[in-house]
């Protein structure tokens, strides 16, 4: 086996859980509400709902062959020629999304805080420590999650509680004024970005210590992780409301300057992007991880730590090249990128249980 880390429940759960806030706790609030307006809290929860089905299709796929993952199974199951092109689309996915979340850190830190940093030194200081994690290991990865997960619930926590103040009602009112085809968009936004990007654990499923708890925490991670969305989400509409939300991309940050308790308490938002940037670090590690490793097996290679270094060339440079601009951004991939999460979250891993069900009724013939 290429790899010979072992993950705890517990790990994998963290993992999991940082994962699905990921780059979400801070594009979520915006990206939901220019979909669902005012309802968009509505649409996270039924989202949260539906994500839970996706992670259990997840499951059921990667129950075929515990022990392989998503390429080794893809290769099993539907050949090496089928398996091949298969394993392929995903990893250009995983190698556009690694880009892509490069990119996002970029663009973030030069319009907000770094205002006159080349992009691309940005994307080097993010790059670094993704080549650094990846010659640690997946246990080395697994074990900082499990430490930087506390503070990360308790930064979300606290942003929540110095709000409360200045929550209104009216905002999110009336409900359900557009009926329900705009929260339904929502729904499907939902859907796609926090929860079908989880395929990425499919790579990492089989590396778990199989407890027999392994499935219920996996979906509880999920679950807590989409609430906590949906609560940002919520917070952001009843302080700023929706047209404020829909239009600052980065709105929980924003939200997070609004903060001032008795003149002390104030000026807190560099915690808040502390919190996005560990989310994102993990999510595109573990991206970056899934990519090195899938190329290893469908080459058949005897390791992935070759790989690291060209690879984050490459990232480096795609994620220059993903967007010319932050407008081209939001205007043209994010609409796109939902097809192409609900493809390979949801069409080809059910796909996969299909072809697997049918060669084995086809055996017992």
């Amino acid at each position: 086996m290429v790899e010979k880390g072992r993950l705890t429940v517990r790990q994998l759960g963290a993992l999991l859980f940082l994962c699905t806030i990921g780059e979400q706790i801070l594009v979520f609030p915006a990206m939901i509400t220019s979909f669902a307006h005012e309802d968009a809290w509505i649409s996270a929860l039924l989202g949260v709902a539906g994500g839970i089905g996706i992670l259990s299709i997840m499951l059921a796929a990667y129950k075929l062959h515990p022990r392989l993952n998503l390429v080794e199974n893809a290769l099993r199951t539907l050949g090496p020629w089928i398996g091949g092109l298969f394993s392929c689309f995903y990893l250009f996915y995983f190698l556009i999304s690694t880009s892509t979340f490069v990119r996002e850190i970029g663009d973030f830190m030069s319009t907000q805080i770094l205002h006159d940093t080349p992009l691309w030194i940005v994307h080097l200081l993010f790059v670094c420590p993704l080549v650094w994690g990846l010659i640690c290991g997946l246990e080395c990865i697994a074990r900082s999650a499990e430490v930087f997960l506390p503070l990360v619930v308790l930064f979300l926590l606290i942003l929540t509680v110095c709000l409360l103040p200045h929550l209104k009602l009216e905002n999110i009112q009336p409900v359900l004024a557009q009926g329900f085809l705009d929260p339904f968009r929502g729904f499907i936004a939902v859907l796609t970005y926090p929860y079908c990007e989880l395929c990425i654990f499919m790579m990492l499923f089989p590396y778990a210590k199989q407890e027999p708890h392994l499935e219920k925490d996996i979906l509880l991670a999920g679950l807590i992780g989409g609430l906590m969305l949906t609560l940002t989400l919520t917070i952001c509409l009843l302080v700023m409301g929706p047209f404020m939300t829909q239009h600052h991309w980065f709105a929980s940050f924003q939200l997070s300057e609004k903060i001032n308790i008795g003149n002390f308490l104030q000026r807190i938002e560099a915690f808040m992007a502390s919190v996005w940037i560990i989310a994102v670090f993990f999510k595109s590690i573990l991206f970056f991880y899934s990519f090195v490793l899938g190329i290893t097996h469908l080459f058949s290679l005897s390791s992935y730590r070759s790989l690291i270094l060209p690879s984050a060339l490459l990232i480096l440079a795609m994620s220059i090249l993903v967007s010319p601009n932050q407008i081209f951004y939001l205007k043209v991939i994010i609409p796109y990128w939902i097809d192409w999460d609900l493809t390979c979250g949801i069409a080809l891993p059910v796909l996969l249980i299909l072809v697997h069900q049918f060669k084995s009724r086809l055996s017992k013939i």
